[in-house]
Order: structure tokens, then sequence, then C-alpha cells
């Protein structure tokens, strides 16, 4: 016979009792012992859960009673003999074993890693196509609504070149066959100078600086074609759902708009802040040339302008508010991937 002292609770009271537990192999029962306390349990209605670490653990009774044993070198002892079928012992010996640790803690690191760089894009990229439209449009809507309190101006540009452009960009459209729904949206920006972004509703955002550094209104389409490969790939909607998995899940889950405001948050920093992978912008680029082809103008207005800015934004990296190239691929790479030629050296 082996005693072990515990702690018993007979499953009805918060009340504990000191008990002594007596295992009988003869007849494979476990006894109960204490003042006021007697009990006898068959070995088919007693539990005995896994140690995890050097914590107590409990015996639980199927009428509801448990004890709580601290002699974890005891109870295993007993194990060992009277119950073995009930030992599950094997998470303390990993646990307690460096080898696991060390295999477990790789494992982790690198399901980790391949949740982050494969299952989020993957996700985000479903996801995004998914979000019912009244959503896009109530994160494009707030979006630009942050950026007018916040960085954006109203445009110095007159009516009438507003409506021409526009008119410009709709024939574009429709001569390329391009269904991305896009509409612009002129501001000023001073304080960032050049810039264009797409927002989730499919409102391009031009600024003034950027339409005045164009030397040509093709130039400004070629800007257009690019932000339309945006639009088309939900670049922006994927960017910011990977860092905001959660609340795209719960607002796609259960349809609460107001779920989208979360994301929403997110979006205008973001958005000037232009940090799409490389992978987002050789795709809109690749979408630009497409659609510049077919409108019969070449791509290499594109790659101009994509130098225009560059040099235009050669003290971005100063500023407070944006550094518009400072995620993109190297401008040379680009140029050479819309045009076929490599640039020429500065």
């Amino acid at each position: 016979m082996t005693e072990i002292p515990a702690t018993y609770f007979d499953g009805r009271t918060s009340q504990p009792h000191a008990v002594t537990l007596r295992w009988h192999a003869f007849d494979d029962m476990l006894e109960i012992a204490g003042e006021g306390i007697a009990a006898r349990h068959a070995k088919r209605d007693v539990t005995i859960e896994s140690r995890l670490g050097r914590g107590p653990r409990f015996i639980r009774f199927a009428d509801g009673g448990r004890c709580e044993v601290a002699d974890n070198e005891a109870l295993d002892a007993v194990i060992a003999t009277w119950a073995p079928q009930r030992a599950a012992s094997w998470l303390h010996r990993i646990e307690t074993s460096w080898r696991h640790v060390l295999v477990a803690t790789v494992v982790l690191v690198a399901f980790g890693w391949a949740a982050i760089h494969f299952g989020l894009p993957w996700a985000a990229r479903k996801i995004a196509f998914l979000l019912p439209a009244n959503i896009t449009r109530i994160l494009g809507d707030q979006t630009l609504a942050a950026l007018d309190q916040s960085v954006l101006q109203p445009t110095t540009l007159t009516h009438e070149r507003q409506l021409a452009l526009q008119a410009k960009f709709d024939r574009f459209l429709a001569v390329t066959g391009d269904a991305t729904p896009a509409a612009i949206e002129f501001r000023a920006m001073k304080s960032a100078g050049a810039n264009a972004f797409a927002l989730p509703s499919g409102v391009i955002v031009l600024t003034d600086e950027l339409i005045f550094l164009a030397e040509d209104d093709n130039e400004i389409l070629a800007v257009l074609a690019h932000e339309c490969g945006h639009l088309a790939q939900r670049h922006a909607l994927r960017s910011v759902l990977q860092n905001s998995a959660v609340f795209v899940l719960v607002a796609l889950m259960t349809g609460d708009v107001s779920s989208a405001t979360a994301v929403g948050s997110a979006l205008p920093a973001y958005l000037l802040q232009s940090k799409f992978s490389r992978e987002f912008e050789r795709e809109a680029d690749a979408h630009a040339v497409s659609v510049l082809r077919r409108a019969d103008l070449d791509p290499a207005l594109l790659a101009t302008m994509l130098e225009r800015l560059t040099k235009s934004h050669g003290g971005a990296s100063n500023s407070k508010i944006v550094d518009y190239l400072g995620s993109h691929p190297p401008t040379p790479e680009r140029i050479e991937a819309i045009t076929g030629e490599k640039p020429d050296a500065p």
C-alpha cells in the first residue's frame, strides 16, 4: 500500500480537506481518508491529470470530487505501477527536455515565418476581394476625409482643367477596356510634393504638384494607369489588411461595417507613405504598361514620370510626412522593366 498526502474537494463546496490517499494494489482501489472523509474509488473511476512542470495536479473522481497532490514524484511512482494507462507523462518529459524545447522553438519560429510571409498575404488577398463594396466605399471616404483634415488642401486647378483631365482619363479607360472603377480627386499637397495614390473606393487622388511636374497629359495618364493597377489588385486593402487581419475577419464574418473604422484609421498614413511591397509596385507597373500599349501610348511615359518623381523627391527622406519612394523598387530597375532598356547612368 502506498500513501500520499493530498487536499480533497468534494465537488459540492469549495471547502478543502486534508486527506491521505492510499493505493491498494491487490484490488485496484484508491482510498481517501481524512477527518470526516472516507471514500473508496475503483481505478476505472479515477483520472489522474498529466504532469505540467512542478505544479500540483489533480486527481478527479467520477462522483465530481477531486484531490490536489503536490508531491509529483510520489504520484509518478504510483502511476507507474497502479495506473500506467493514465500516466500521460509524455508532456512533462517533453517540456523538461531541452532538445524537445529547442525543436519546438524552431518549429514555432518556422511556422510563424511561413504564416507571415505566405499565409497572411494569401489571406489578405482573398479577403480584399471578398469585402463588399459598401465597406470599401466607407474605407475610401473615411481615408479621404482624414487626409483632407491633415495634409491635403483644396486644388488650385480650374474647374475646366479638372473636367478636361477627368474626360481624358475616362476616354483612356474606354479605349483600353480597363474595367477598373476609378475617378479622380484633385488636391494640393505642398508639404509632400508630387504624389498620387489610390483609395479602396476607386478614387485616385492626384496632387497639383504631380500635374505641374508632368510636361504632357499623357504622362499624367501613365501615372493614373499605374494607380489603376493598384486598384485592380486591391493593393492598398491587401497591404493594410495584412496588418489588421483581426479587424477584417470581424467585418467579413459578422458583416459589422463599423469594424471597418479600425482599418480605415490606418489607411491615411499608409497611403501617404506608399508602403507597398516591391511586388505590388511591379504589378502596378506591369498593369500600366499593358493598358498604355492598348491605348497606343509609349510605356516610356511612365518611366519618364518615375525619373521626374525621383528627382522631385530627392529630399523626401528628410520629410516628416512622407518618403514617397522609400519602399519602392529602385527607379532604374523599374524603368528597365517598363521600357526593356537600362536607363542611362546619371
